[in-house]
């Protein structure tokens, strides 16, 4: 399958036909750090490929926080990745947290770099988002926040859910509603406004027009600058593509995507992650326990991918946690963590793979087939809710292992770069 720089190499190559004229940059420090990595090694101590994962939900000093970190988010602009978000019940990470609520942070990457090294914990700027457009304090509990930015825009807002009352105008009760926070204009706006009942698990597009979120067992989508949300259809989990031109959700136990008014199921399955539109094409990933591969002989969970066309149904379905492409698969039980935004023949699928006493964060490349290794952790302590940046080049996760940064024991948020990244 070839080394970690002929890995590096193939990433260059496969994002090259997306880059819009941005020129990737090589670390030497990073490829040294990374000579010798194996491909596909086993859950025992290993090397990884790029850096060691960074504790980003800790206190200036760096300290430890005082409460546990979950549900992460990165922003999905090009290579860059400016930001990552997360939900926590610390009350130490930003001055001024005395609501005692779960509150949403976002996590500005360091600048130069210390951005592309993440050796310091501490580094880059932490502020709270989960506040009114006045800087109130959130008298509920925020959390699940999704990031926007694009391979065409700068990140700029937040979206998450709240049982605050106090966010903006419009909302007098605590059943969870979604909004969204402009980070550059100070402002928070309520986007399911009239939905009645508890809206949850939003994602919000890359150029912070659109949020897709779930209420009363159905999809919704509403325009960030205004108006009543609309109802899409029933259904749990939805994720919204970059470019704000296809929709994936769980219905009933199958993966459906919506794009140009037309709805076609994937596949039987959970946790979707949609791509860009690709030529009229858009690749969705998920994780299932069917076997939709002759390759695929795990009993467990599997990732898979697959290609859909504007006008109908599957155009190719690819096994993604295998040991190879066309390979079988790893075994265990493997969990979507997130698509590149154009992943179909060029871009990057990371998963997360549970088997004997390990948990195992991979990235599968869909232009050469390798996988590597990003980051292992003891079946003890779990790698969760893992999610991917535009290109693959930042990931960020959950877990209670112990990485680089102090996290107390506590459960935190970790964020690690791969290669190729720009300085911000």
């Amino acid at each position: 399958a070839g080394g970690p720089p002929a890995a590096a190499r193939a990433i260059r190559r496969a994002e090259r036909g997306n880059t819009a004229g941005m020129a990737p940059r090589a670390l030497p420090a990073l490829a040294a750090a990374v000579a010798g990595t194996a491909l596909l090694a086993p859950a025992a101590p290993a090397a990884i490929f790029g850096t060691e994962p960074l504790a980003i939900s800790v206190a200036p000093g760096p300290v430890a926080p005082d409460g546990e970190a979950a549900n992460p988010a990165v922003s999905g602009d090009n290579r860059r990745t400016r930001y990552a978000a997360f939900d926590s019940t610390a009350t130490n990470l930003v001055g001024g947290d005395t609501n005692g609520r779960a509150d949403v942070f976002v996590w500005a990457r360091p600048r130069g770099a210390a951005g592309l090294r993440l050796a310091d914990p501490g580094g880059g700027r932490l502020v709270r988002a989960s506040v009114s457009s006045a800087g109130a304090q959130a008298d509920g509990d925020s959390t699940n926040p999704s990031l926007d930015g694009s391979t065409r825009h700068r990140p700029r807002c937040v979206a998450f859910q709240s049982t605050a009352t106090n966010l903006a105008p419009g909302d007098g009760d605590p059943v969870p509603d979604v909004f969204v926070r402009d980070l550059r204009r100070g402002r928070t706006r309520l986007v399911s406004r009239g939905v009645a009942l508890p809206a949850t698990n939003p994602s919000i597009d890359g150029a912070c027009r659109t949020v897709v979120f779930e209420a009363g067992g159905a999809i919704h989508r509403a325009r960030v600058a205004g108006g009543a949300p609309k109802r899409i259809a029933a259904g749990s989990g939805p994720d919204v593509s970059l470019d704000g031109t296809a929709v994936a959700w769980v219905r009933g136990g199958d993966v459906l995507i919506r794009r140009r008014g037309r709805t076609d199921r994937v596949g039987p399955g959970a946790n979707p992650t949609v791509g860009d539109d690709d030529s009229g094409t858009w690749a969705v990933s998920f994780d299932t326990a069917a076997r939709l591969a002759r390759n695929d002989r795990n009993p467990g969970r599997d990732v898979y991918m697959r290609l859909m066309r504007g006008g109908g149904g599957p155009r190719g379905t690819d096994l993604i946690s295998a040991t190879r492409r066309g390979g079988a698969s790893l075994g265990g039980d493997s969990v979507n963590g997130g698509i590149t935004a154009y992943a179909g023949t060029r871009g990057i699928v990371v998963f997360v793979n549970h088997r004997g006493g390990g948990s195992d964060l991979y990235y599968r490349n869909n232009h050469t087939g390798n996988i590597d290794d990003l980051a292992h952790a003891p079946a003890s302590s779990p790698i969760a809710a893992v999610v991917t940046s535009a290109r693959a080049n930042f990931v960020a996760f959950a877990s209670t292992a112990t990485f680089v940064g102090p996290t107390g024991g506590r459960r935190a948020v970790f964020f690690k770069h791969l290669v190729d990244g720009e300085a911000v």
